[in-house]
């Protein structure tokens, strides 16, 4: 039996240059609730709710000593977050809206665990890498649509 239960937040990391963009994006084009930080975490970053129930965080930092050009290491690496969206649709048409780049990819899917997900990548300024993919579906109502 696993000592971990459930996921309490998660962290992605900017250089110092990228946090406005970072909570620009964040705040404003994912549409996250900001939180309030706790008092002895310092000014930078900012923290946002993902979900109330359960309750989870996405708490952006900010990477002390990193650059823009370390963020070519980050795209290399698969690391990644992944978000379930009620519309894949209107989820791509808001990212495109904001400029934001999609890279396509092919959907998840496992006959053996019965599910099907559309799913597309994009990246956040600091170049942290988001899978947005639809809820998961049976693998066999694929083809029903």
């Amino acid at each position: 039996m696993s000592m971990l239960k459930r996921v309490d937040h998660l962290n992605v990391q900017v250089p110092p240059e990228k946090e406005d963009e970072a909570k620009h994006f964040y705040g404003e084009i994912l549409g996250l609730p900001r939180l309030t930080k706790p008092d002895n975490l310092g000014r930078s970053g900012a923290h946002y709710c993902l979900s109330e129930e359960p309750w989870y965080e996405l708490h952006l930092g900010v990477a002390r000593g990193a650059s823009v050009e370390d963020i070519g290491l980050n795209q290399a690496l698969r690391n990644h977050l992944g978000f379930q969206v009620d519309d894949l649709a209107a989820a791509r048409r808001a990212f495109e809206a904001a400029g934001i780049a999609i890279d396509e990819a092919d959907p998840a899917r496992s006959e053996e665990r019965d599910f099907y997900q559309e799913r597309f990548f994009v990246r956040d300024p600091g170049g942290n890498q988001l899978e947005i993919m639809e809820p998961r579906r049976p693998h066999s109502a694929r083809s029903r649509g």
